[in-house]
């Protein structure tokens, strides 16, 4: 359709909408006068929200939460809830055999016993509860580890539980056994003893709740001080005088005595000793490692002034040790435990100026021959002693030959001459062969450096030693150590050789005792290397904590808070496995939507939806989180399928309260739109808009794509851009 400009007589705006505006263009002939007048409704191409909604019924119900089973046979020795009670996070419901059954928010129930080594979503979740409530399992992840269990130590301690199997005692028994390399010594035995983690309950009674609802307050006994240190590392110059805190959890409620233990490569010395010239002494250990300590009542920390000496030893620093000792003097009084911060290590820093070592080498007794396969022992030697390590040059020489008598040696070989000693062994493994051969001599030279950091010289008069390689030596092993750990703490023996070896040495040993390996401790190998060169090496004994491990029972999971529906059992009382307990409701009102077949269809998990009390004035918007994949089929055989509705605003009713929901199926944000009545068919059947060109009036079908309906509202998919004019309708005329 065509108009020319002559023909445009008025043109006035009837009606404006979110599209664009809508307008009328009255259109009147020039003639003939009798002409009849036409008006033509446009619109302007525009952008709009377009959705489309199912509405379905609903109901606000208070649903069951969850029953709560017993995970075992036992006796309820304490309720702590009434029905209808409000239960909130951290709230102890009830007990079962001594053990409180605690509020915690989770995803799902437990349903197993946890303890180390379990892995699974379980683990995670239980983790998350104790970080959430400030004990810390380490890292969060699916493995229960000693670090989880350790928190969970501290959540049972503060909840009053009980050991959940107590022990007695046990003990751990480690023998040393012959074997070639090594000769047993005099001390070839050592014990360890296990002891409770978690504190026992007075008399074994069961903790009570405080009020209804309440959390767990623990009724225990005054607990015994625990002393330890504030500092577990210090370091100070040699000559100074420092102070030590000790700390006392709780302050003792009397005076009492505490012992200390010293030990280290510092050497320690009463007033006779420091007086003599002779004597190297680096701190004062009289009166306080032959006297216990007065602890005075109330004081929660004692400050403790010793006092170091100096010399002119060229030397390393060393270590002073001070550990709080377990032993009680007679007459102490209250008795202490130690804390597990009981042990403090001060560095003397050596403050002589450096000297630069005369290096020489020689053999010690017996060490002239060595068998075949066994080490040839140098004995190397400084005229001072060192504060650092040196990297000593060396060559080798003589009869024996380079892998076919002795090992083979680096182009330029050298060895470490370690800190805080004047003289060390360097052992070259000599090579056992089958051949008839007569003895051979294996000469070790020392050698300079240009190396400015291993700065020493040689004493001319012994750079050389040699060896002749026919016999071997054996050092002999002791072992020390052991004492007392709690349960899930870890415990050194020691394994001492009386001279290092020049070849690593594999030492066997037995282990026996009450306590079970596996079960009460860490699996032990039986045999631990002791590498050449060292003096020692220690056997760590890692106790297993047995006494702590989660059962299902210990925490109800639900999405507190939560009402107490009822009360099935008293306190006394014994039930048996999954016999009811209780039930738990939720305390806010659920929103359960009901669809019939043909709309269950269009629904799905996630639509938005907007739900409005019919019985009053409120709305909420919110999604549908379940639906049922079943239908619940009436009495009159009607199909229906329900779902549940999570609100983002609580809405206010009673119980049964109908609602109405709106669900969004489908929405366009920002869509291109043309009001319905401006789309129609073209002779083929396809969709079409007319565009108005403002400037020609020139009318032109065009091919468009349709998508969302939304009331009087198309979306445009394909063919506009927006911003076009097209004809709505055309009313009047011929």
């Amino acid at each position: 359709m065509n108009v020319s400009r002559s023909q445009l007589i008025a043109l006035v705006a009837v009606l404006a909408l979110v599209a664009g505006g809508i307008v009328a263009w009255r259109v009147t002939g020039d003639d003939p006068p009798e002409a009849a007048t036409q008006e033509i409704l446009t619109a302007t191409i525009g952008r709009q929200t377009l959705t489309d909604e199912l509405t379905v019924s609903g109901v606000l119900r208070r649903e069951e939460l969850q029953k709560v089973n017993s995970p075992f046979d036992g006796r309820v020795s304490q309720v702590g809830v009434e029905d209808g009670d409000q239960v909130s996070p951290g709230d102890v419901l009830l007990s079962l055999d001594g053990r409180p059954a605690v509020a915690a928010n989770g995803s799902f129930s437990f349903y197993r016993r946890l303890d180390v080594g379990s892995d699974g979503p379980d683990v995670l979740q239980l983790e998350r509860i104790l970080q959430d409530g400030g004990y810390d399992p380490g890292t969060v992840d699916r493995l229960y580890t000693e670090a989880t269990r350790a928190a969970l130590r501290e959540w049972q301690i503060d909840y009053g539980y009980g050991g959940a199997t107590p022990e007695p005692v046990e003990t751990i028994v480690v023998a040393l056994r012959s074997s070639n390399g090594y000769t047993v010594g005099g001390r070839d035995t050592a014990a360890v003893k296990i002891g409770p983690s978690v504190p026992s309950r007075v008399g074994g009674s069961d903790v009570t709740t405080v009020g209804t609802g309440a959390s767990l307050v623990p009724m225990q006994t005054p607990p015994i001080t625990a002393i330890g240190v504030q500092d577990t590392e210090l370091t100070i110059d040699e000559g100074a005088t420092i102070d030590i805190v000790l700390t006392a959890d709780p302050a003792p409620a009397t005076d009492m005595q505490v012992s200390l233990g010293f030990a280290g490569t510092a050497t320690g010395g009463d007033q006779t000793a420091i007086d003599d010239p002779n004597v190297d002494v680096d701190y004062r250990n009289d009166p306080l490692e032959n006297t216990p300590v007065v602890w005075p009542a109330g004081a929660a920390t004692l400050t403790l002034s010793l006092e170091t000496f100096t010399d002119d030893v060229d030397e390393i620093d060393e270590e002073w040790t001070i550990t709080i000792t377990p032993e009680q003097p007679v007459g102490a009084g209250i008795n202490y435990d130690v804390a597990p911060l009981n042990s403090l290590t001060v560095t003397i820093t050596d403050t002589t100026p450096d000297v630069v070592p005369k290096l020489s080498v020689s053999l010690e007794r017996g060490a002239d021959e060595v068998v075949e396969g066994g080490n040839a022992v140098y004995t190397i030697k400084s005229d001072i002693l060192i504060d650092h390590a040196l990297e000593v040059s060396y060559s080798l020489a003589g009869s024996a030959t380079e892998i076919d008598d002795y090992a083979e040696q680096d182009p330029s070989p050298v060895f470490t001459f370690p800190a805080g000693t004047t003289q060390t062994s360097l052992a070259i493994a000599t090579i056992q062969d089958e051949g008839i051969e007569a003895d051979e001599s294996l000469t070790l030279t020392l050698t300079d450096t240009d190396d400015p950091d291993n700065d020493y010289t040689l004493d001319e008069t012994s750079i050389s030693a040699t060896i002749v390689i026919d016999d071997d030596d054996q050092p002999e092993i002791t072992l020390s150590g052991g004492g007392t750990v709690g349960e899930g703490g870890s415990i050194a023996i020691r394994v001492a050789a009386s001279e290092p070896p020049s070849s690593d040495v594999s030492v066997d040993y037995s282990i026996s005792g009450t306590a079970s390996m596996g079960s009460d401790y860490e699996v032990l190998t039986g045999t631990v290397n002791l590498p050449a060169g060292k003096r020692s090496v220690d056997i760590i004994i890692d106790t297993i904590d047995d006494d702590v491990v989660f059962v299902p029972s210990d925490m109800i999971i639900a999405t507190w808070p939560a009402r107490v529906g009822t009360v099935f059992v008293d306190e006394g009382q014994t039930v048996q496995l999954g016999q009811e307990l209780l039930t738990l409701t939720e305390p806010e009102f659920t929103i359960k939507l009901f669809a019939n077949p043909t709309d269950r269809s269009e629904l799905a998990v996630g639509q938005v939806v907007t739900v409005e009390i019919e019985a009053g004035n409120q709305t909420s918007e919110g999604f549908i989180s379940q639906l049922d994949d079943v239908a619940t089929i009436s009495q009159s055989g009607g199909e229906s399928y329900e779902g549940i509705i999570d609100v983002v605003d609580g809405l206010t009713a009673v119980d049964g309260a109908n609602v109405s929901i709106d669900v969004v199926l489908d929405e366009r944000i920002d869509a291109l739109v043309v009001p319905r009545a401006a789309v129609s068919q073209d002779g083929s059947g396809d969709e079409v808009v007319r565009i108005v060109d403002p400037e020609t009036l020139v009318v032109t079908p065009t091919p468009i794509v349709t998508g969302l309906q939304d009331g009087a509202f198309t979306e445009i998919v394909e063919g506009l851009t927006g911003g076009e004019v097209v004809i709505v309708d055309v009313t009047g005329g011929q």
